[in-house]
C-alpha cells in the first residue's frame, strides 16, 4: 500500500513470461492470461535497504524486487520466494530506460550492478 509521502517514480507491469522475447521485447499476444505483477519504485521509500536501495514494490501482492537481481522477496517476512528471468528483467530494465526521473537514470547508469545485463 502507497504512504501518502511515497512520491511514484515509475510503474510497471511485468506479464505472463511467455510473452517476453530473449532480448525482453514484449510479444503482442491477443490475450494475457497472467500476470506476474504490477511494480511500483517509490522516489521516497523508507526501506531501501530490503531487498536493495533500487527495489519495486509489488502492487497487488505483499512482494518486493531487487531490481538488480530479479530476486522477489516476501514482504511480510523477507524471504526470498522466486528470481524473474533474464528476459523479464531485461524488458523491466528497457521500461526504466525510458524513465525521466534522474533518480532512475542514476541507477541504471550503474550498469555492472545489474546481474542480468552481464
Amino acid at each position: 500500500m502507497k504512504e501518502p509521502d511515497q512520491e511514484e517514480l515509475a510503474e510497471f507491469e511485468i506479464p505472463d513470461l511467455r510473452e517476453i522475447t530473449e532480448n525482453g521485447d514484449r510479444l503482442l499476444i491477443e490475450v494475457t492470461v497472467k500476470s506476474n505483477g504490477i511494480w511500483v519504485i517509490h522516489k521516497n521509500d523508507p526501506d531501501t535497504r530490503f531487498p536493495s536501495d533500487f527495489h519495486a514494490d509489488r502492487r497487488d501482492a505483499a512482494e518486493k524486487m531487487d531490481l538488480y537481481t530479479g530476486n522477489v522477496f516476501d514482504r511480510t517476512n523477507g524471504q526470498m520466494i522466486r528470481k524473474f528471468p533474464q528476459k523479464a528483467m531485461l524488458l523491466v530494465y528497457r521500461r526504466l530506460l525510458a524513465s525521466k526521473e534522474p533518480e532512475i537514470q542514476s541507477k541504471l547508469a550503474q550498469r555492472e550492478r545489474f546481474c542480468f545485463l552481464n
